[in-house]
């Protein structure tokens, strides 16, 4: 019951009120209809009974007059009735007595008592008002139906505005930002929404000042970096040149790559796809880690990729610097082929599951083991190409893989 939704347990709680109340009503009207059958029975026994004694002293047609008035009954008379009513009747009681015979016939709503004593043969048709209505009783029924349905149509109506609010808490989730919560009503579920509209505008507000900082720092840095890789390139000592180029170009990259963060965190990441061989994509990684060739024992495959070249270097790069930073021993382990991508490095097991490492980095323990953002990006990005990045260690070793099958 803790995974049912609300809506769904309103339903299964009217469902089964309704099939209660439906169930209450047809065992009453049984018991009921019972009792008028057995109470209409023994008044039909004792006027019979009644008739029967009073026919052995045989009675003039005044007192049988009164007798009828009596019981509320009055006789047939003309043959060609009494033998239609008799023979195309349904026959609902049937005694013998040493008085004589007692029989009931029922048409359609009417009832008929046949009293037979030696010469007498007399039927009698009931005249008394039926105290049971099934009619009444299924009317009341009905408006209790129609009161129920009622309300149960004002218990959803009243649960609409959460619905909504919901789809537009799932919408929010899913990064859009901009939508437009109504307050109607000033109920608990009023109070929520505006709480949550206050939420959006206050998260809003701090990711758009965010994102301004962010970009506003990323302008003011490739000036000073532009400006230092001029002054590089007028340096006569060239290993001194080469230094310098090389320490400006990995801030630019670093600057770039906050750019990605800033987008992945603004929901404005778009891939531009394009196949490449894989042994294109590792060069690619290495020029951007300024490298041109890595401790790296190789075990690649002949095969080609359909990914965004930029974004998909600096997955490679974020792992291979971890790799790199974390390896106990000299050499490292890549493994590329057509089914998934390993990185491989010596050392001892994380701390913590992947997920921990995959969020955006907010406790100061994230920051002291060196991985920052990296595997946040990382994880972002192969989202997004809808590849699988899992993590296992297994003798020693440290095992980042990229499943290109997802």
């Amino acid at each position: 019951m803790k995974n049912i939704s609300i809506s769904t347990f309103i339903n299964i709680v009217f469902a089964v009120a309704f099939f209660a109340i439906t169930l209450a009503f047809v065992f009453f009207i049984t018991i009921d209809r019972q009792k008028y059958v057995i109470t209409q029975h023994q008044r039909y026994d004792v006027i019979a009974e009644s008739l029967l004694q009073k026919l052995t002293n045989y009675p003039t047609q005044e007192q049988l007059t009164l007798f009828y008035e009596q019981f509320t009954v009055e006789e047939i008379s003309q043959r060609e009735e009494k033998l239609d009513i008799i023979n195309n009747s349904q026959l609902e009681l049937i005694k013998d007595s040493f008085l004589g015979r007692m029989r009931v016939f029922k048409r359609e709503n009417n009832f008929y008592i046949y009293v037979q004593q030696l010469s007498y043969n007399i039927l009698l048709k009931d005249l008394k008002p039926k105290p049971y209505n099934f009619q009444i009783a299924s009317l009341v029924y009905i408006i209790f139906l129609m009161i129920f349905y009622t309300l149960y149509i004002l218990l959803r109506k009243k649960l609409l505005p959460l619905k909504k609010l919901h789809k537009q808490i799932q919408e929010f989730s899913n990064g859009n930002t901009d939508i437009k919560i109504k307050v109607s009503s000033n109920d608990e579920i009023g109070k929520i929404a505006k709480s949550f509209a206050n939420a959006i505008d206050f998260i809003k507000n701090q990711s758009n000042s965010k994102n301004l900082f962010m970009r506003n720092m990323m302008h003011e840095l490739r000036t000073p970096i532009t400006k230092g890789m001029i002054i590089a390139e007028t340096l006569p000592n060239i290993q001194d040149k080469q230094i310098l180029q090389n320490a400006f170009e990995r801030m630019n990259n670093i600057i770039k790559e906050l750019s990605t963060v800033e987008k992945i965190s603004s929901n404005l990441l778009t891939l531009h796809k394009e196949n490449i061989p894989f042994e294109a994509l590792y060069q690619a990684t290495l020029k951007i880690m300024l490298l041109e060739n890595l401790p790296l024992k190789k075990e690649f495959n002949s095969f080609s990729l359909y990914v965004d070249v930029d974004l998909f270097c600096i997955v490679l790069k974020n792992l291979l610097d971890n790799a790199l930073k974390f390896n106990t021993q000299k050499e490292l382990i890549a493994i590329a082929n057509e089914e998934k991508i390993e990185i491989i490095s010596y050392g001892e097991k994380l701390k913590h599951d992947l997920d921990y490492y995959t969020e955006p980095f907010s406790q100061e323990e994230k920051r002291s083991d060196g991985f920052g953002l990296g595997l946040y990006i990382v994880k972002t990005i192969l989202d997004l190409h809808h590849f699988s990045f899992t993590y296992s260690h297994k003798e020693g070793k440290n095992i980042f893989t990229i499943g290109l099958n997802a």
